[in-house]
C-alpha cells in the first residue's frame, strides 16, 4: 500500500483588475484548496484595500497575516525580492499566476534556479468556448524561462478543469433552500425582508454600464411585483438615477455588502440572479436559480461571442422556445441598452421562469458530477511533479 501524499504547497498571484472578480475567484480557490485539499497555499495580492471589502478580516495594513489557514502576503515587488524562496518561504511545489497576471522576475528567477523547477501555471478565464476543451492542461515550454508552463482552464466539460466547488457545496444549498425560517433568519440579521410568495426577489450584481434604470421603468410599466437586492456600491449611476422613483410595484432593497459565504446565501434566497464577471457567475450556477450574467465588456465585442457560447452550452436541453427568450433577454442585458421593443423580450423572459428554475437545478446537479477544479489541479500538479 503506497503512503498517503505528503501535501502540496502553492502559491498563488493576484492582481485586483475587476474590483472583486479576479480576487473573489483566487479568495475561494485558496481556502478551499486549503480546505479541501489539505494543501499549504500563499496567496499574494497587491491591493489589500479591495480584498478588504470581501473578507473584513483582513487587515489591509498587515503585509503577511493568516486566516483560514491561507498566508497572505501583500504583492510587493520589494519585499518579495527579499524573502522569496528563503527558509521563511522556501520554494512551492507549484507557483500558479491567475489570470496571466505575470509573475514577478525575482520570483521567475527563483524557480529557474531550483531544480527540479516547480509547476508553473497560468490559471486561465472561465470559458464555455469549443477551443477550450483543446488546449487545457497542455504542458510547454515558455521560451523567455526555458521552463515548462500550462495553460489551466476552468470549465463546463471533462475536458477542462471544471468549476470551483467546495465539498459539501450542493447538500449546504439544498439544505438552505429548503429552510424558509433559515432563510428569513438569514435575510433579517442582514436587513433583507422576510420571504414573500407574491414578491419576487431578485438579486442585482451588475456592471455600472448595464440598463439597470430602463430595466426597472420597464417593469414597473408590466406591474410585475419585483424587489431588487443590491449589495451597497453596486451601480452607483442607476441609483442615483433612481433615488426619487416611486413604484407600486418594484423596489430597490440596498443589501450590507456581504463576505463571500453571505453573499452565497442572497444567491440562494433569490428567485433570479443578476451576476457579472466570473466569480458571482459561478456560485449562480450552484444556486440552482435562474440567471441574467453580465459578462465583462472586452474589446471587438470579444466578450459576445464567450457569452453565446455559454448560452448555448447552457440551454442545450432547454425547449428551443425558452433558450431564445433566455438568450434575447441576456443579450439584451449585455448590449448596455434596452429600447422601446424590449418590453416583450422582457415579458418572455420573465414567463419563462417556471420553466427556467427547474432546468438551472438539473445543470447544477450535472456539473456537480463532474470533478471539482481544485481536485483537477491538485492532481495534475501531482503528476507534472512525478514526471520531474
Amino acid at each position: 500500500m503506497s503512503p498517503p501524499a505528503s501535501p502540496l504547497t502553492i502559491d498563488l498571484f493576484c492582481r485586483v483588475i475587476d474590483n472583486f472578480g479576479d480576487i473573489g475567484v483566487c479568495w475561494r480557490f485558496a481556502r478551499q484548496l486549503v480546505r479541501d485539499q489539505k494543501c499549504g497555499v500563499r496567496l499574494y495580492v497587491d491591493d489589500f484595500k479591495t480584498f478588504a471589502r470581501i473578507e473584513p478580516r483582513l487587515d489591509p495594513s498587515a503585509p503577511r497575516q493568516v486566516i483560514d489557514g491561507v498566508t497572505i502576503l501583500v504583492w510587493d515587488e520589494d519585499a518579495i525580492g527579499q524573502f522569496y524562496n528563503t527558509p521563511d518561504l522556501p520554494m512551492a511545489d507549484a507557483v500558479i499566476e491567475a489570470f496571466a497576471c505575470d509573475l514577478p522576475q525575482t520570483v521567475i528567477a527563483a524557480m529557474k534556479a531550483t531544480t527540479p523547477n516547480p509547476v508553473w501555471i497560468d490559471l486561465e478565464y472561465l470559458s464555455a468556448e469549443d477551443w477550450v476543451d483543446g488546449v487545457h492542461a497542455i504542458p510547454s515550454t515558455n521560451p523567455m524561462t526555458g521552463m515548462k508552463k500550462t495553460l489551466f482552464f476552468p470549465g463546463f466539460t471533462p475536458r477542462t478543469g471544471g468549476l470551483s466547488r467546495e465539498a459539501g457545496l450542493m447538500d449546504t444549498i439544498k439544505t438552505f433552500q429548503a429552510d424558509i425560517e433559515g432563510q428569513n433568519t438569514w435575510r433579517a440579521r442582514h436587513g433583507i425582508p422576510a420571504i414573500d410568495p407574491s414578491i419576487m426577489d431578485v438579486s442585482l450584481f451588475c456592471y455600472d454600464n448595464a440598463p439597470l434604470t430602463d430595466l426597472v421603468r420597464m417593469i414597473d410599466q408590466m406591474g410585475m411585483k419585483i424587489r431588487f437586492l443590491a449589495p451597497a456600491g453596486v451601480a452607483p449611476t442607476h441609483r442615483a438615477a433612481l433615488q426619487d422613483f416611486q413604484s407600486g410595484h418594484v423596489t430597490l432593497h440596498t443589501v450590507p455588502f456581504l463576505t463571500q459565504g453571505d453573499y452565497d446565501k442572497l444567491l440562494w434566497t433569490s428567485h433570479v440572479n443578476f451576476v457579472r464577471g466570473e466569480d458571482s457567475f459561478v456560485r449562480a450556477i450552484w444556486a440552482g436559480r435562474p440567471m441574467v450574467w453580465q459578462i465583462y465588456v472586452q474589446e471587438e465585442n470579444a466578450h459576445l461571442v464567450k457569452l453565446d457560447a455559454f448560452l448555448s452550452r447552457y440551454s442545450a436541453n432547454l425547449p428551443p422556445e425558452d433558450a431564445e427568450k433566455l438568450a434575447q433577454f441576456t443579450i439584451m442585458w449585455n448590449v448596455e441598452a434596452l429600447e422601446e421593443g424590449s418590453t416583450p423580450v422582457m415579458r418572455d423572459f420573465f414567463e419563462a421562469l417556471p420553466r427556467l428554475g427547474p432546468h438551472a437545478r438539473d445543470w447544477a446537479r450535472t456539473l456537480a458530477e463532474q470533478a471539482d477544479l481544485a481536485d483537477q489541479l491538485v492532481c495534475f500538479i501531482r503528476n507534472q511533479k512525478d514526471q520531474n
